[in-house]
């Protein structure tokens, strides 16, 4: 019985772990409408990561349009429940694999248009698989939910 338990406990351990090799980071809780956030992917554990990346992504900025890359969903809590904001682009994007060896970083910075509490969210996969086809997430994938922010 103690066998089992040590075993349980230790797959738990385990399990813990290797979700949470990859984390969301941005460096404040608020921000303004419009203001620039600078999230950042970082990868804590030993092994590759690989995540897809959508290059046709674009943020508002001062009456103009930036390139803002992103492997993120944003959504927003309306009335205690998420729903995803509708923020990508409408024709001529691509998305691509990035790969993150373990201990690597990038960071995404982006725009918001829309107010509220919000949250990022990341589809990745352990390994590294920079020809991945990000049509289709490949079994395995993890979802990743980062901290809750404000836009005022």
């Amino acid at each position: 019985m103690a066998r089992l338990i040590l075993a349980l406990a230790f797959s738990l351990i385990v399990a813990t772990s290797a979700s949470a090799q990859v984390k969301i980071t941005f460096p404040a809780q608020q921000y303004k409408l419009h203001e620039q956030i600078r999230a950042k992917v970082e990868n804590m554990g030993n092994s590759a990561v690989t995540f897809c990346v959508e290059f046709g992504q674009t943020s508002m900025k001062d009456g103009g349009v930036e390139n803002t890359p992103s492997p993120f969903l944003v959504q927003r809590n309306d009335k205690g429940r998420w729903g995803t904001l509708m923020i990508g682009p409408d024709v001529g994007s691509a998305r691509a694999a990035v790969v993150l060896e373990g201990g690597e970083s990038k960071e995404f910075p982006f725009r918001l248009n829309d107010s509220g509490r919000m949250r990022l969210r990341l589809t990745y996969s352990h390994g590294s698989f920079p020809t991945l086809d990000c049509r289709a997430q490949p079994k395995g994938s993890k979802l990743l939910t980062s901290a809750v922010f404000t836009i005022d």
